[in-house]
């Protein structure tokens, strides 16, 4: 792996090896500010596999998470957490969990209720840093969720289509008298292309050219525009609608940028300028590309009779996207596109099973094997999904491969994205191409990138585990409690406590770890203040939406016969396996006390039950000394390293929960399980406290204790618990005729396989009692970021 420190180097000799690029103050500027911002702004991607995209309320929808570096698309181990909702088509949230990631992988599941209603729903996923760029950066799909056990709603025609017309002149704009490339695409309001014919014409209606597009509604056409003049598109779509377009307006000066690939591969860049003069030297521009954040060009030409031309070696851009852009000796970015390299090498993913058709109950063994080029066996991590297909599911479009290299990448609808990795032929190159000048075309943030202060964000990546974000405030205004102890616990046998100090404007952050499931958390201030204490906790999902717009749901009714099927199985199925359904995983994580072991531990049950927690300490706890004083209980723990009590109180916890000395001295005793004291002074980050008088109830829910009127108990989510996925075995005759029925519709899931280091792994299931065609899709990713995606069917008799 290229450490920080090397990188740095690389980057130092790249500026030392151009020295047009040294020579010149504004391009050395434009690459330093890049190369600052890029150490900051590091890249994340979520891909997200579902067992499948269509679903009944009562059902199950499993997903896998692959999370990457977006610079590499590496599996990547920063982010800790991820966040995945499920928005109906107002962007109001459904169903929300926190995910646990793991060295770049994550898995979860949402139980659709029966009160969910039917419709279109939108399946998106993102870390808390993914959030400083937006929501053009999360994860979306669509799925499709229907209610059974609700009137389906009816099914009004969708009579108001809104076609849409862009135009795109490559590089950015047009100018008079500097021949351009325009590309263009005409889409419905889903962002789905449409066929159509259409000219273009000038304002004295004079017809310069016919165009039509290639795939998904996209093409383009080339033209010089002439000063003074205006144009206009008028198209025709296969349904008659006709729609007219003004193309952008052409300016009188400017630069406009063509690039092209020559018969030995390598890429052809012209800028052309009519600019006038503004020193005796000719006027240079800075030509900088870059692969994912990566630099990879760097270069400078001058202008040549208004031409500046530039051969970029192909082997110098990164796979996948490259940004190119062009300055002018401005510092400001005048044109720009984005290039496609291919790749060298993706995921091959094999998948048999040893019958093409089965019957009922039977066992399906199924072989896989992951390769890259030359078929060279490789490690890697896999997901499953094997499910019935009827006249209500489908195959969902796209993958983990194009998402990862194409549709993460650029902004909008890609229609088909899985197309353009169909092979390597000029159709599919040249319309790929015109996805990049339609889809891509936007001005990177350069403004951001090349202020002179360093880029700051306001989300952090939770590296460690989950942030709990807040702020505490009191009185009737609301004013900030400053720099105040500040504590957060979770009450339950495992402890754990989160002390923090808040800030200058009562902000405070919790770096909260293992905490699974849903549960109250308790937070309270050291500090005297009224019981108008206000804590304000942080919505920790995303307040953004995306502005693609979700299709309409429309179900008609001659899917009515499969719909009722379908529930009946479903419903089967939860009744008699609903026990089997619900089991979750224990999470292993570590049930260790945050203060560690090794120190004096009491059991109450071992010993006389005495009435008064006073009597407790008194008789059989040595390590504690009980004072009383004006009335006042006090507690000193004793250091046996000095062989002195200390001078302070210790921190005082029951059930992970700080409480006072006087509430825990006239607590019962009896519903005391354990006393745990720490004889040492424990230290973490702003806070010392002379030792811990931990207790515990028998149920770790602070049993029958009131607590302050300043602590605020708040419900709160924890890390989403795995559910297990249940599947039946029919090894012997008497499971297979066992009388139960199995009315699965999705026979297998496994978001955890792995492959040996040939490539190879294997597993079984078992098919249901149910008959019909069934599709089994593998996605998956290895350690080098090749991914890859594979399916095939096979029929159930």
């Amino acid at each position: 792996m290229i450490t920080k420190q090397v990188l740095s180097l690389l980057l130092a000799w790249l500026v030392l090896s151009d020295s047009s690029l040294m020579a010149q103050d504004f391009g050395n500027a434009i690459y330093t500010r890049f190369n600052e911002y890029r150490e900051k702004a590091i890249p994340e991607k979520v891909y997200v596999h579902t067992d499948k995209g269509f679903y009944l309320a009562g059902e199950i929808l499993w997903f896998k998470l692959y999370y990457v570096n977006g610079t590499d698309n590496k599996p990547f181990d920063l982010s800790k957490i991820a966040y995945v909702e499920l928005l109906d088509k107002d962007n109001k949230p459904v169903m929300q969990g926190k995910v646990a990631l793991k060295s770049g992988f994550g898995d979860g599941s949402f139980y659709l209720p029966s009160s969910v209603n039917a419709g279109n729903y939108t399946l998106r996923a993102y870390t808390n840093w993914m959030k400083n760029f937006g929501p053009s950066s999360f994860y979306e799909q669509q799925v499709t969720i229907v209610n059974s056990l609700k009137p389906l709603p009816p099914q009004a025609p969708d009579t108001t289509n809104k076609y849409t017309a862009r135009f795109f002149p490559e590089g950015g704009n047009l100018v008079s008298g500097l021949f351009s490339k325009v590309a263009f695409q005409v889409t419905d309001q889903y962002g789905k292309g449409l066929s159509f014919t259409g000219s273009l014409a000038n304002q004295r209606n004079e017809v310069l050219l016919q165009f039509k597009p290639g795939k998904f509604g996209i093409g383009q056409f080339s033209f010089t525009p002439v000063a003074g003049d205006s144009y206009t598109a008028t198209i025709v779509t296969t349904d008659g609608k006709t729609i007219t377009k003004s193309l952008p307006a052409a300016y009188e000066q400017g630069y406009v940028m063509q690039l092209q690939e020559d018969a030995n591969g390598q890429l052809q860049v012209s800028v052309s300028s009519n600019m006038p003069a503004r020193t005796q030297q000719p006027e240079e521009v800075f030509l900088f590309a870059h692969s994912h954040q990566e630099i990879k060009v760097a270069t400078r030409k001058a202008f040549v009779n208004g031409v500046a031309r530039f051969t970029i070696d192909k082997s110098k851009l990164g796979e996948g996207i490259s940004q190119i852009t062009v300055f002018n000796d401005q510092k400001q970015p005048v044109c720009e596109r984005l290039y496609f390299k291919p790749l060298k090498e993706t995921l091959s993913i094999g998948a048999s099973g040893n019958e093409a058709q089965y019957n009922n109950r039977k066992k399906v063994d199924l072989s896989l094997n992951t390769s890259i080029a030359g078929g060279k066996g490789t490690a890697a991590n896999l997901s499953l999904s094997v499910y019935r297909i009827d006249s209500l599911s489908w195959q969902d479009q796209g993958n983990i491969l194009s998402y990862l290299w194409l549709s993460s990448d650029l902004k909008g609808t890609i229609e088909s994205p899985e197309y353009y990795f169909s092979s390597q032929s000029a159709e599919v190159t040249a319309a790929l191409d015109n996805l990049l000048l339609v889809h891509g075309w936007r001005r990177f943030d350069w403004q951001e990138v090349l202020k002179s202060n360093a880029a700051s964000f306001k989300y952090i990546p939770e590296f460690d585990g989950h942030f709990i974000s807040g702020k505490i405030s009191t009185g009737d205004n609301a004013a900030p409690v400053s720099f105040s102890k500040t504590y957060l616990s979770i009450a339950g046998t495992k402890l754990q406590f989160y002390p923090v100090l808040s800030g200058r404007y009562g902000d405070v952050r919790f770096d909260v770890r293992n905490y699974y499931g849903p549960g109250e958390i308790i937070i309270q201030s050291e500090e005297q203040i009224d019981s108008n204490f206000h804590v304000d906790i942080q919505n920790p999902y995303s307040d953004k939406y995306s502005a693609d717009e979700v299709a309409p749901f429309s179900l008609s009714q001659q899917y009515q016969q499969t719909l009722t099927e379908g529930s009946i199985n479903m419903q089967v199925q939860n009744a008699f396996y609903s026990d089997r359904l619900s089991q979750f995983a224990i999470p292993n994580i570590d049930t260790m006390p945050f203060f560690g072991n090794g120190y004096p531990k009491y059991l109450m049950d071992d010993y006389v039950r005495f009435n008064t927690t006073e009597e407790i300490l008194r008789e059989y706890v040595p390590d504690v000394a009980v004072r009383k004083s004006d009335g006042q209980f006090q507690l000193y723990i004793f250091n046996w390293e000095t062989e002195r009590h200390y001078k302070s109180s210790p921190l005082v916890l029951l059930d992970g929960v700080p409480v006072s000395i006087q509430k825990i001295m006239t607590y019962d005793p009896l519903k005391l399980r354990q006393l745990q004291v720490v004889t040492d002074r424990y230290v973490t980050g702003e806070f010392t406290y002379d030792g811990i008088i931990s207790f515990t109830t028998y149920h770790g829910d602070l049993t029958d204790l009131k607590l302050d009127k300043q602590a605020v108990i708040l419900d709160y989510d924890g890390l989403q618990l795995q559910r297990e996925f249940y599947s039946p075995s029919y090894d012997t005759p008497e499971q297979a005729a066992s009388h139960l029925p199995d009315f699965r519709n999705l026979l297998y899931w496994s978001p955890t396989i792995q492959t040996d280091a040939t490539g190879k792994a294997s597993l079984h299931f078992f098919t249901s009692d149910l008959k019909g065609k069934f599709a089994a899709v593998v996605q998956g990713i290895d350690n080098n970021g090749h991914a890859g995606s594979y399916s095939f069917t096979f029929e159930v008799k």
